[in-house]
């Protein structure tokens, strides 16, 4: 059973558990983080390249190195939160993890502090630097093309007035709603960081397309009954485009609640594992 004996939450422990963390996994933290750093300076340096020459001095999307880096963030917080709970994949860190003198509150935090919200803020700087490199290593070279100055990549979720949806997510709730997204998407992944520990990102990935395939399968058994599944669509495409700001604060909200059942389910799970068995349903 877990042994930990109370589900209580104190800051001393909680930052003695933090830096323990971090201390046991400062090999893998780091390879994770210069992983990171390194494929965003390749990234940086040819986009640079690929898109900027001598003639063309500046992007037709001027949003679009911004764009690329939320995309890659999207995907790096998925790929890292599925990580979050990997001790659970052995019996030894199972043992070491239920063991240690903090409660599961305060080690379920810790995951998520140092693998969902500590990589999203790591990103950030770690975007910057990879950009001051791009700048540099492109300025040494003697880079014959245009070379833009440092970016700022803070507006990440900026003015998104360039390709399709862009009238959607041009919006107060539209950003809001890539914001929240940060969370949400991650939190999913957590989930099943817990749920199942051993290739996590697969299985998660597996679970999550079944239940798009399952609510595709709905959706036309649906248009097959009601029947003018064009107009249907027409008509909800219309009312979409016609409140924009109502859709993408339903949008937004839907994705509140993602991220709240999310997270509420890990740790409601997370506290129920013990050193023997794995089972979710336990």
């Amino acid at each position: 059973m877990n042994t930990t004996v109370n589900q209580t939450f104190n800051w001393s422990r909680f930052t003695a558990t933090l830096r323990k963390e971090v201390v046991e996994n400062w090999r893998a933290i780091l390879f994770t983080l210069l992983g990171t750093y390194g494929l965003l300076t390749m990234l940086m340096i040819l986009g640079n390249i690929a898109f900027y020459n001598a003639n063309e001095r500046e992007l037709i999307d001027t949003m679009l190195p911004q764009k690329v880096v939320y995309a890659f963030l999207s995907i790096a917080t998925i790929v890292v939160a599925s990580l979050s709970f990997k001790k659970l994949t052995s019996k030894t860190g199972r043992t070491e993890m239920f063991t240690s003198p903090s409660s599961s509150l305060e080690k379920f935090i810790v995951n998520g502090v140092i693998y969902v919200l500590g990589y999203i803020i790591a990103f950030f700087i770690l975007t910057q630097l990879a950009d001051l490199t791009r700048f540099g290593a492109l300025k040494v070279l003697g880079f014959h093309g245009f070379l833009p100055g440092p970016i700022n990549f803070t507006n990440v979720v900026g003015d998104f007035t360039f390709g399709i949806g862009s009238e959607v997510l041009n919006t107060t709730w539209g950003k809001a709603y890539l914001w929240i997204g940060l969370l949400a998407s991650p939190s999913v992944y957590v989930l099943g960081s817990v749920v199942w520990p051993r290739l996590s990102l697969l299985k998660t990935f597996a679970f999550i397309y079944a239940i798009e395939i399952g609510i595709f399968i709905l959706a036309a058994i649906f248009f097959t009954i009601c029947g003018n599944t064009e107009t249907i669509l027409k008509t909800v495409g219309l009312w979409v485009m016609n409140h924009i700001d109502q859709s993408m604060l339903i949008a937004a909200m839907v994705m509140v609640v993602q991220t709240v059942v999310s997270w509420g389910l890990a740790w409601y799970l997370f506290k129920r594992k013990d050193v023997i068995s794995l089972k979710w349903w336990k």
